[in-house]
C-alpha cells in the first residue's frame, strides 16, 4: 500500500504546482482560391471567452484547450456563414480553407494535413506508426485482420487449416502479447481473441496506431511488445452515407453501410453496419476438409456523441452475431469412401457491448481535463471440433478514469485509476476453467517535451509512467509494480532517435489463446495453475526523413528485445499427442530487428521495403528451444502508383517468409511430406495486387487478387483421412501446423460510394492523434481542388517575403505563395495540372533561396539585398 501513497503524493505535488502553459494553436484561414480571409473571428465552441482574429495574411494564434478530447473551433466572418472544424489536441499549423458558398449546409472547412497514408511521428517519444484510410484502401481490407498487408511492423497469419482464425505477430511474439484496443479501450483480448481481428470491419476504421515496445501505462500494461489502437469512424465528421460492397470469385460477399447524421454542432449520431456471407464448400487440396469455413456474420455499431461547453459524452452499442461451419463434407467423398462419421466444426458466437466516454473540461484552467472510459460486454461462444466441445462465456466490466493537467511549459501529468472485472465460464470437455479475475490499478504518467532549437527542430522529450496493479485470480491477490520510460532526441525535425524500456504483466487465457490446437487429437494437459505472466521490453528506434533528388524518403530501424520473467508455456514438442501447459522454468526471450525504407521514386510512385529478423526462444522441459511458427526472416515490398488527375491507383505488394520450425513429431514419418519430416517449413513468397478507379460523384471501384502465385501448403492437415482415430493404427490428427495459405489465388472486386463530404475533409482522414502526438510535416499534399506545397527555405526579412511571394505568384498555375519567417518555410497553393513541386522548388532556388535540399542559385543569391542573404 506504500506505493499508493507515493502515487497520491505525486499527484498532490503536481496539483500544487499548477501553472498555465501558454500552449497555442496556430494556422491560416483562406478561401477556395487560396486567398487570405482577413478579420475573421475564431473561438472555441467549449470556451467562447477564448478567441482571436485573423491578420492580413489570414493567420491566427489562439490559446488552445489541450485536453484528452478534441475541441471544435468556430469560425465567423461577415462574408460567410458560420462554420466549424474539429481540432485535435496536438494539431498545429493547419491551413483552414473555407468554401466560397454562403449557404450554411454547403459551407465547409477543408484542413490541409501534412502526413501521408502511413507515417511514423518524429515528435512522439513513443515509437508510433499510424495507418490512415488511404493506407487501408491499398487493399480490400474487409477487416482489421487484412489491414496490415503493406506493413512491416505487424504480420497476420492463419492459426490452423480449418477454422479461419487469424493471429498477429509483432516484435517476434504472438498477438496475445500486443494490447489490442478500440479507441484506447482494451478489447478482444480475452474470449474474443480467436476471431477478434474479424470483428472490426475495415469500413468501421478511421485509423490504426501501432505503438511499438514499452508504451504508455494509462491503458494497461498487458502489451509486452506494444499496443495497437483502432480509431473508429466519428459521426461528427463522417459522410452522410458510405456504402461498400465486396465479392470474390469463390462467392464470399460483404456489404457495409455507414450512416451519419448531425443534429447540430453539439450532437451527432452514426450507424455502422456490416454483413458477410460465404456458403460454398471448397476443397482445392483434396483432403476432404473445407479449405475455408462457411461464414455468416452480422455486425452493427450505433454511436451517439454529444459535446457542450464543459462536457463531452459518448455512448456506443455494438452487437455481433457470427456463425462458422467447417470440416468434412459428404459431397467431397465418393459413395464407397464415405466415412460413417464426418469430422465437422461448428462455431456460434454472440457478442454484445456498450461502451463510451465522458469528458469534463469545465475547470478554471482550460488545459485540465477529467475523462472516464467505460465498457460493459458479454461474449458467448459455443464451438465443436468433432467430439471436442468448447463452451465459453465472459462478462466484463471496464473503467478507466484519467485526469490530465499541465505542470508548466512543455510539461504534463496524467494520473488515473483502472478497473477490470472478468467473469468466465469456460470448458473443453472435462477441462474446466471457470474463474473470476479482477484487476485494479493506480497510475501516473509524466510527459516532458523540450524544444532546444526552434529553427532546426532540435529537442528532446520523455514519457515516464508508474503503475501498481492489484490482481485477484485463482492464485489469490497479488500486487505488481510496473514502470515504463520512453525517451526521444531530435537532432532536427527529420532525424530522431528513441529509446524505451519497461515492464508488463498479463493474465493468460489458456484455452482461447491455444485455440489452434482444438481441431486436433492432442490432449490438453494442465500441469499447474497458470501464473501471471511478466516480461521486460526494451528497444531502440532511429528514424530519418529526407529528400533525395527532390523526392521524399524515410528510413527507420527498430531493435527490440523482450525478456520473460514468467510465462505460460504451451509445449507441443514433448509429445505428438498432447499440449502440455506449465509455468516457465528457465529463459524465454524474443529479439526483433526491423529495417524499413520508404521512397518516392518518381512523382506519384512510392516504394516501400522492409526486412524483419526475429530470434525467439523459450525453455521446454529444461531445454532452450526455437519457438514454433516463428519465422526468423520476413520481407516486404510494396509499390503504389497514383494518377490523381484520372483517379487511377495501382497497388502491389510481395511478402517473403523464411523457414519456420514446426512441432516435433514422433514415430513413423515416412508418409509425411519432406517439410514435416524435417520439421522446417520452406521459404516462400506471396504476391497481392489491386487497381482502383475513382469514377466521380462519390463512386469508386476496385479489382484485386491475393496469392497470385497460387502458393499452397502441401498436406496442411495431418491424419485428415482418420480424424477420429478409428483405424487399427491411428495417426496423429492435427490441423494446427499451418505456415502458408491453405487455399490458392483469390480474385475479388468491389465498390465504394460516398454521399456527402466530411466536415473535416482530410484525404488522409484516417489519422487520429493520441494525447502525445503531433503532426510531422512532409513536403507535399494533394487534394481535389488543387495542391499545396510546403518548402523549407531560409528567408531573412520582410523584403524576402515580398521577393518570394511576388516571384512565385508570377508562375502560371500558382494561386498564392506565403512566407513564414519564424518557421523558415514557404507555402505555395497551386494548380497541379499547370505546375509541379520540382518546378516550384527550382523556381524558388532561382530566386536566390534554398528549397528543401536544393541549394540557392549562387548568382541569384549574390544579387539579393544584403539583408536577404543567408548569414
Amino acid at each position: 500500500m506504500q506505493f499508493y501513497k507515493y502515487i497520491l503524493l505525486l499527484v498532490g505535488l503536481a496539483w500544487s504546482q499548477l501553472a498555465y502553459s501558454q500552449s497555442y494553436f496556430s494556422g491560416q484561414l483562406v478561401n477556395g482560391q487560396g486567398e487570405a480571409i482577413i478579420s475573421a473571428s475564431l473561438h472555441w465552441q467549449d470556451s467562447a471567452s477564448i478567441g482571436t482574429v485573423t491578420d492580413f495574411e489570414g493567420k491566427f494564434r489562439i490559446l488552445r484547450l489541450d485536453t484528452v478530447q478534441p475541441h471544435t473551433l468556430e469560425i465567423r466572418h461577415l462574408s460567410y456563414e458560420p462554420v466549424s472544424v474539429e481540432i485535435l489536441p496536438s494539431e498545429q499549423d493547419l491551413i483552414l480553407t473555407v468554401g466560397d458558398d454562403l449557404l450554411l449546409e454547403q459551407a465547409t472547412v477543408e484542413v490541409t494535413a501534412k502526413q501521408g497514408d502511413a507515417f511514423a511521428s518524429t515528435i512522439n517519444p513513443i515509437n508510433v506508426e499510424t495507418l490512415g484510410q488511404g493506407e487501408l484502401h491499398r487493399g480490400a481490407c474487409c477487416s482489421l485482420a487484412e489491414s496490415f498487408e503493406n506493413n512491416g511492423s505487424v504480420n497476420v497469419s492463419f492459426t490452423d487449416a480449418v477454422t479461419g482464425a487469424r493471429d498477429i505477430e509483432m516484435l517476434g511474439l504472438r498477438g496475445i502479447y500486443s494490447q489490442l484496443m478500440i479507441e484506447n479501450r482494451p478489447n478482444f483480448n480475452r474470449l474474443g481473441l480467436a476471431y477478434g481481428l474479424e470483428y472490426i470491419p475495415g469500413t468501421f476504421v478511421e485509423s490504426i496506431q501501432i505503438s511499438k515496445g514499452a508504451s504508455t501505462v494509462r491503458n494497461g500494461v498487458e502489451g509486452f511488445t506494444g499496443q495497437i489502437n483502432t480509431e473508429l469512424i466519428k459521426p461528427h465528421h463522417a459522410p452522410k452515407l458510405y456504402l461498400n460492397g465486396f465479392l470474390n470469385h469463390l462467392g464470399r460477399s460483404e456489404l457495409n453501410l455507414n450512416l451519419a447524421h448531425k443534429f447540430n454542432e453539439q450532437t451527432a449520431t452514426g450507424l455502422l453496419l456490416h454483413g458477410n456471407y460465404f456458403n460454398q464448400a471448397v476443397d482445392h487440396n483434396g483432403d476432404n476438409f473445407m479449405d475455408i469455413p462457411l461464414k455468416r456474420q452480422l455486425n452493427a455499431l450505433w454511436r451517439l456523441n454529444h459535446r457542450t461547453k464543459n462536457l463531452h459524452a459518448e455512448i456506443n452499442a455494438q452487437a455481433i452475431l457470427d456463425q462458422r461451419e467447417g470440416g468434412q463434407v459428404a459431397s467431397f467423398f465418393s459413395a464407397a469412401d464415405l466415412p460413417q462419421r464426418l469430422y465437422q466444426i461448428d462455431s456460434d458466437i454472440e457478442r454484445y457491448e456498450v461502451f463510451g466516454k465522458l469528458g469534463f473540461i469545465g475547470f478554471d484552467n482550460p488545459l485540465q481535463s477529467l475523462a472516464l472510459i467505460y465498457s460493459l460486454s458479454q461474449h458467448n461462444q459455443s464451438s465443436s471440433f468433432g467430439d471436442r466441445l468448447y463452451d465459453g462465456k465472459q462478462n466484463t466490466a471496464y473503467l478507466n478514469l484519467l485526469f490530465q493537467t499541465p505542470l508548466g511549459k512543455g510539461q504534463e501529468l496524467m494520473a488515473g485509476f483502472n478497473y477490470r472485472l472478468d467473469d468466465f465460464q469456460e470448458q473443453v470437455n472435462e477441462l474446466n476453467m471457470d474463474r473470476r479475475e479482477q484487476q485494479s490499478a493506480l497510475f501516473a504518467e509524466y510527459n516532458w517535451q523540450q524544444e532546444l532549437d526552434p529553427e532546426t527542430g532540435r529537442g528532446f522529450g520523455l514519457i515516464a509512467g508508474l503503475r501498481l496493479d492489484q490482481v485477484q485470480t485463482l492464485n489469490g491477490m497479488q500486487y505488481f509494480p510496473t514502470g515504463r520510460l520512453n525517451f526521444k532526441y531530435n537532432f532536427n525535425q527529420d532525424f530522431i532517435i528513441r529509446a524505451s524500456g519497461g515492464r508488463g504483466i498479463r493474465l493468460p487465457n489458456l484455452l482461447i489463446e491455444n485455440f489452434r490446437y482444438l481441431p486436433s487429437s492432442r490432449a490438453f494437459i494442465l500441469n499447474e495453475t497458470p501464473a501471471v505472466e511478466k516480461a521486460w521490453n526494451y528497444g531502440l528506434n532511429i528514424t530519418h526523413n529526407y529528400i533525395l533528388g527532390e523526392r521524399a524518403g524515410s528510413l527507420s530501424l527498430d531493435v527490440y528485445r523482450t525478456d520473460f520473467e514468467q510465462r505460460l508455456v504451451a509445449d507441443i514438442d514433448h509429445s505428438s499427442s498432447q499440449v502440455q501447459f506449465y509455468n516457465l522454468d528457465g529463459r524465454s526471450f524474443a529479439n526483433s530487428i526491423l529495417l524499413s525504407w520508404t521512397q518516392d521514386l518518381i512523382e506519384n510512385l512510392e516504394l516501400r521495403l522492409a526486412y524483419k529478423y526475429n530470434d525467439v526462444y523459450t525453455t521446454h522441459h529444461g531445454q532452450l528451444t526455437w519457438m514454433a511458427f516463428s519465422p526468423r526472416h520476413r520481407g516486404l515490398m510494396a509499390l503504389q502508383y497514383q494518377l490523381p488527375k484520372s483517379g487511377w491507383q495501382f497497388n502491389f505488394n510481395s511478402q517473403l517468409l523464411g523457414p519456420q520450425r514446426l512441432p516435433t513429431l514422433y514415430g513413423d514419418l515416412n508418409n509425411l511430406p519432406a517439410y514435416r519430416q524435417e520439421a522446417l517449413s520452406p521459404t516462400f513468397a506471396l504476391l497481392n495486387a489491386q487497381v482502383s478507379k475513382k469514377l466521380g460523384k462519390g463512386w469508386e471501384v476496385y479489382l484485386g487478387g491475393e496469392n497470385l502465385t497460387n502458393y499452397r501448403q502441401e498436406q496442411p492437415i495431418l491424419g485428415a483421412q482418420d480424424p477420429f482415430g478409428q483405424n487399427l493404427q491411428p495417426q496423429l490428427f492435427d490441423a494446427s501446423a499451418v505456415y502458408a495459405p491453405v487455399f490458392g489465388t483469390m480474385v475479388y472486386a468491389g465498390f465504394r460510394y460516398t454521399l456527402g463530404e466530411k466536415t473535416k475533409a482530410d484525404p488522409h482522414a484516417g489519422h487520429h492523434h493520441g494525447p502525445n502526438e503531433e503532426h510531422h510535416a512532409t513536403k507535399e499534399h494533394h487534394h481535389e481542388n488543387g495542391a499545396e506545397l510546403l518548402i523549407k527555405s531560409d528567408p531573412q526579412c520582410g523584403m524576402c517575403q515580398t521577393t518570394i511571394s511576388q516571384g512565385l505568384e508570377k508562375i502560371e498555375g500558382v494561386y498564392h505563395a506565403s512566407v513564414d519567417l519564424n518557421s523558415k518555410t514557404v507555402e505555395i497553393h497551386y494548380d497541379e495540372e499547370k505546375t509541379n513541386p520540382a518546378a516550384l522548388r527550382k523556381a524558388l532556388s532561382q530566386l536566390g533561396y534554398p528549397a528543401d535540399e536544393l541549394p540557392a542559385d549562387p548568382k541569384a543569391h549574390d544579387q539579393l539585398p544584403a539583408c536577404c542573404q543567408q548569414h
